[in-house]
């Protein structure tokens, strides 16, 4: 194996032990989308957003979005507003808040125990390099949101017909809170 597929062999791995991980030690206060919705309210919205901008931060379909949001709003999470211009926005309620600073400061904790083998030093070094390897993919022309679901190469983002493995549109992205 040439010295550079091992490298990307080992990045790989690592991310996926780190998903196993986060799963494992994370919190778990979301079904089927909604934490993903919740997430993007909280972090890209201020608490709230059009149908539109959610459909775009989350790459799914309008009737996707719509869908979870409903069901979000039915365990008291989100709440349906209208704008001045008469859209429809998704805004979180106060639980929501409190449900989705709970889930950020769970996901932090175990981030931090999937990471404590490395200093601040080595944790900075990694993701520099990482930012390294994503601008060369990007320079690539290489498009994170074509990743394909569940292993269909063929299915094209927005196109989803469940909502776990869904990726987050705040994923992949360097302008994460930390």
């Amino acid at each position: 194996m040439a010295e550079s597929t091992m490298v990307l062999h080992q990045l790989k791995t690592a991310a996926n032990y780190s998903k196993l991980a986060m799963h494992k030690c994370g919190p778990r206060s979301f079904k089927e989308g909604q934490g993903a919705l919740v997430k993007v309210l909280y972090k890209f919205g201020d608490g709230k957003l059009s149908l539109g901008k959610l459909k775009e931060h989350l790459g799914w379909s309008g009737h996707e979005v719509l869908a979870v949001a409903e069901k979000a709003q039915a365990n008291g999470y989100v709440a349906f507003a209208t704008s001045k211009k008469g859209k429809l926005r998704v805004k979180l309620t106060e639980k929501g808040t409190l449900v989705i600073k709970k889930r950020l400061a769970a996901e932090d904790r175990a981030a931090d125990e999937v990471l404590a083998g490395l200093s601040d030093k080595e944790r900075a070094c990694l993701v520099k390099l990482c930012g390294k390897v994503i601008d060369t993919c990007q320079a690539m022309g290489v498009d994170y949101r074509t990743i394909a679901v569940k292993g269909n190469p063929d299915r094209k983002p927005g196109r989803h017909h469940g909502h776990h493995g869904h990726r987050c549109g705040c994923h992949g992205h360097r302008s994460h809170r930390r």
